[in-house]
Order: C-alpha cells, then structure tokens, then sequence
C-alpha cells in the first residue's frame, strides 16, 4: 500500500471505515435518520450519493499530501496518478455538481428565478460553517504563538477580513495558515464567481433582450472574473469544470437520453471513463481529461446509481455532510497529523503509525461532520429561510416564497 503508486487498496480501506461509520450512525442516531431526507422534486438522488464520495476523496488526496510532506518537507501532490486524480476530479466534478444544479434552475424557471431567494440561500450555506472554522484557525494561530501579536492589530484584522471572503494570508506570520485547512477555500472563490455570475450567463445564453444588454453582461462578467480573482487569479482551465455540468443539464432534458443515461451499459461506461481518468491522467483541469468526467457525470446526473454504489444510505448520508466533510477534513488532517505527534510519542512518518491515523481520521471524520451537519449547517440553512420570509414581509414587493426552499434543497 504505496502512495507512490496506483494501488487504491489503502483509499478502499478508507472509504470502508468512512462509509461503516456513516452507517453505525444512521442505526444508532434517530435524529441522524430523521435527517436523511431529500425533499423536493428537483433533488438527485445518484448526484446527492456521488457527493459523498468526492468529499471523501478530497480527504484521501491531503492525506496523501501529508505523506509526502512528512517525508520531504515540501507540499507536493502525491507521485501516484490516482492519489493526485482522486482529489483533482472530487474537484472538478463539484464544480460540475453545481453548474448542472443551478443553470439547470434557470433552464426550468427562466426569468421567474428568484435570485433574491438564490443569494440569501448561497450566503446561508456557504458562512455558518466557515465562520466558526475560521474562528478555530486563528485561536489555533495564536494558541500555538503564546497569544503574542506579531503584526499590528490592523494588520491581523484585515487578514481575517481576507479569509473571509475565502484568500488565506498568514495570520499573525504564522507560516502557511492555509494548510490548516489544506488550504481548501481555493475552491469557494470559483463557487463564488459562478453564483455571482450566474444572472449575467442567464441574461446573455437564455433571456437575452438586445445586444447592449448582452454587452453589459459580458462586461459585468470580466469585472466579476477580475475582482474576485484579485489576489490569485481564477484559471479558465478550471472554470471549464462548470460547462461539464452546464452540459448535463442539458442532456438530462431528453427524456431519451436521461433513460439510456440508466442503462447498465451507461453505467459501465460512466465507470470506464472515471478509471481511465484516475490511473491515466496526472491533470483533470484539461480537455481530455474534463470529458471523461463530462461523460462519467452525465451518466450519473440521469440517474444512474452505478449498480447501487450511489444509492447506499450511508453515501446518501456522507453526500449530506459533504460540505463540512471538505471544510473540516484539512483541520482533522493538520490537528492528528501534525500537532498530535508533538504531545505524544510517535513518529507519523512510520507507514504503521501513519496509516493508524488515517485510519482514526477516517471515522473521526465522518462523525464530526454528521455533528457539524446537524449542529451548524442544518441550523443555517433553516435561518437562511426564515431571514428570506422575513424579507419578504418587511418588502414592499412580495415575491414567491416557495423558490427559496426549492433553492435550498438544490445544496
């Protein structure tokens, strides 16, 4: 078990322990069973169920990361194509998760979508989370440094002000704060371009009125892709990862397609594609590599369970953590790996030791994000509803309410 090959024993290992404690979960917590529902006609079930897999592969991939660094010193990706891949792809089809979901949403509602219900829910999603991570970061920060500032007040202030809208400058001069968190929140700032941008997409490709209209949008799309790609600029490689998505709405709207997209023969297919993807390609934000993923997605976006690894209700549990299963892993990763070998006495470059924690990591993982889940983000998304009828009625204007669940349900 090599993280300098493509052996997958060890990542299988991992997602056992992942999915058996999801499904100790689900036997032994009623409220974590009452949770498991995807209301909604416009939910997924087979791309709820992938979620859950990506999550976890992006945990398996900075785990492999971890190794490399222990032993080098340097923060490389793994030299294995699948440990690489296994992150990248998660990735990549996370960006295709969302550009299905939500230009889907404006394929079915066109100009009645209601943005206003779009962004409070986006806002609610995305910040209860983050926020009290970001509080353990800098208490990790200063803890760590005696509680000895080290820049001025004003600086340590608008670094925070920067991690809040997803940069990660070195807090206090601790070097590379962001590998708390594996430095993860890269990946927000393209959600964040895609929300902000979606109106403009929408009022150019299906809503357009006049060319100056199609003008200013276009404009207001460079402005967006400037401003929120200031600091490290967004890599149109990568926003490619979104049209992959954007396609599969598409495709799902022919009801042919949708249904040969759930035949056995789709499935095995879907499973090619993605394999080839894992153990051939060192890169996924390139061409050929984002149209095995395009093909592995839309296969799953139909409906394909993937001869049932989908539909498992310990996966359809880990895709509904998803989201504090990939903010929250670096943090696990960092705090076991790195700052509990100072406290006690073993080496986690010793492949044993090192694979013990994984293993550990792995468990705690889940169990934490299942908390977290039910704690934080479920709370937020239910404020997030009650902040938009509370618009509503203080409006002069009142619009549909029942969109804002509907957004809601679609992350």
């Amino acid at each position: 078990m090599s993280l300098g090959s493509n052996n997958p024993l060890w990542a299988v290992i991992a997602y056992a322990l992942a999915i058996t404690t999801s499904a100790l979960l689900l036997r032994y917590f009623p409220r974590i069973r009452g949770s498991l529902e995807h209301v909604g006609e416009n939910r997924f079930s087979s791309v709820d169920g992938l979620r859950g897999y990506l999550a976890f592969g992006v945990f398996i991939h900075h785990v492999a990361i971890t190794w490399v660094y222990l032993h080098t010193g340097e923060i490389n990706v793994p030299p294995s194509n699948f440990y690489t891949q296994i992150g990248l792809a998660s990735v990549a089809l996370f960006f295709m998760i969302t550009g299905f979901l939500f230009w889907g949403r404006l394929l079915k509602h066109g100009r009645h979508h209601d943005w206003l219900a779009f962004a409070v829910s986006r806002v609610f999603r995305l910040y209860p989370l983050y926020l009290p991570l970001l509080a353990l970061v800098i208490f990790s920060v200063l803890y760590i440094q005696d509680w000895e500032l080290k820049d001025s007040p004003g600086e340590v202030v608008r670094q925070v002000l920067a991690w809040l809208v997803f940069d990660r400058p070195d807090i206090n001069q601790y070097p590379q704060t962001g590998m708390l968190i594996s430095n993860v929140t890269w990946t927000l700032n393209y959600e964040v371009f895609f929300y902000m941008a979606l109106p403009l997409f929408g009022a150019v490709f299906l809503y357009r009125k006049h060319w100056i209209q199609v003008v200013a949008c276009l404009i207001g799309i460079y402005t967006l892709y400037q401003v929120i790609g200031w600091e490290h600029s967004l890599k149109k490689h990568i926003l490619m990862s979104f049209l992959g998505g954007i396609a599969a709405a598409y495709w799902v709207r022919n009801p042919e397609r949708m249904a040969w997209g759930q035949t056995p023969k789709a499935g095995w297919i879907a499973l090619l594609a993605l394999a080839i993807e894992l153990l051939l390609f060192r890169k996924s934000f390139a061409i050929f590599p984002l149209m095995l993923l395009t093909v592995f997605f839309t296969i799953v976006a139909s409906g394909n369970t993937l001869f049932g690894a989908l539909r498992l209700r310990s996966i359809r549990w880990m895709g509904e953590i998803s989201y504090s299963t990939y903010l929250l892993h670096g943090f696990v990763i960092w705090l076991l790996m790195q700052r509990l070998p100072l406290a006690l006495p073993f080496d986690t470059k010793e492949p044993l030791v090192f694979l013990t924690l994984t293993a550990f990591s792995s468990c705690l993982l889940i169990a934490v994000s299942s908390l977290t889940f039910l704690l934080i983000e479920k709370p937020g998304i239910n404020a997030g509803k009650r902040f938009l009828s509370w618009l509503r009625r203080n409006s002069p204007v009142n619009g549909p309410v029942k969109s804002a669940s509907e957004t809601h349900n679609a992350d």
